[in-house]
C-alpha cells in the first residue's frame, strides 16, 4: 500500500510525474518466528531492514531509473512471523501528458509496481486492501497526509493487479 505525502508534481515538459510515498510492505517469514514465553514476553522487535530479507518491488515505469526506496528504514517483525516495511521512496514515474485542453484536462498516470526478481509463485504480489475474488482496490493510496494542490486535483486513485503469463515461462509474474 502507498501512502502519498507531500509535495508530488508532474513536470509537463518531460512527462514526469514526481511522487513521494511510504511504500507498506507486509509479508510472513517463517524463518522468524518465536515463541514469547522463551524471549522474555518479547512480541515484536525492530531490525535493520538490511539484516534480513526484503521483497524487491520496484517501480517498472521509473523516469530516472532509480529503482530502489530512498532509506533503508527499519522493519517490524512480530513473533508470528509478519514482518512490516515502511520505507519512504521518492518516484518520477514517466507520464504521457496531453495539455491540450489546458487548463481543464485530466491526466492519468500509471504506476506499475512487481518484483524485479521473483516470479508469482515466489512473491504473490497484492494490494493490502484488496479483498478474495477481485484484483481492484478503488482507493489505491492513501491520501490522509497529502497536501492538496492550487494547480491540480486527485481525481481517483485505484490499484488494479495484473497476472502476467509470457511464452518463455510456465509460472505468473504479477
Amino acid at each position: 500500500m502507498l501512502a502519498a505525502y507531500p509535495p508530488c508534481g508532474q513536470n509537463l515538459k518531460n512527462q514526469v510525474m514526481t511522487t513521494n510515498v511510504w511504500v507498506e510492505q507486509k509479508w510472513v517469514d517463517y524463518k522468524l518466528r518465536w515463541d514469547p514465553e522463551e524471549y522474555g514476553g518479547v512480541e515484536m522487535l525492530y531490525v535493520p531492514s538490511e539484516h534480513i530479507w526484503l521483497p524487491d518491488i520496484v517501480l517498472y515505469n521509473n523516469a530516472d531509473g532509480n529503482y530502489e526506496v530512498t532509506l533503508m528504514t527499519k522493519a517490524t517483525l512480530k513473533y508470528t512471523g509478519e514482518v512490516m516495511w515502511k520505507p519512504p521512496a521518492i518516484y518520477k514515474s514517466s507520464c504521457e501528458i496531453n495539455v491540450e485542453y489546458f487548463p481543464f484536462d485530466e491526466q492519468s498516470c500509471i504506476m506499475k509496481f512487481g518484483s524485479w526478481t521473483y516470479n508469482g509463485f515466489q512473491v504473490d504480489l497484492k494490494h493490502m486492501q484488496q479483498v478474495a475474488g477481485s484484483n481492484l482496490v478503488s482507493v489505491g493510496i492513501d491520501l490522509s497526509e497529502f497536501y492538496l494542490s492550487v494547480e491540480w486535483d486527485i481525481l481517483e486513485v485505484p490499484a488494479r493487479r495484473n497476472e502476467e503469463y509470457y511464452p518463455c515461462c510456465q509460472e505468473p509474474y504479477s
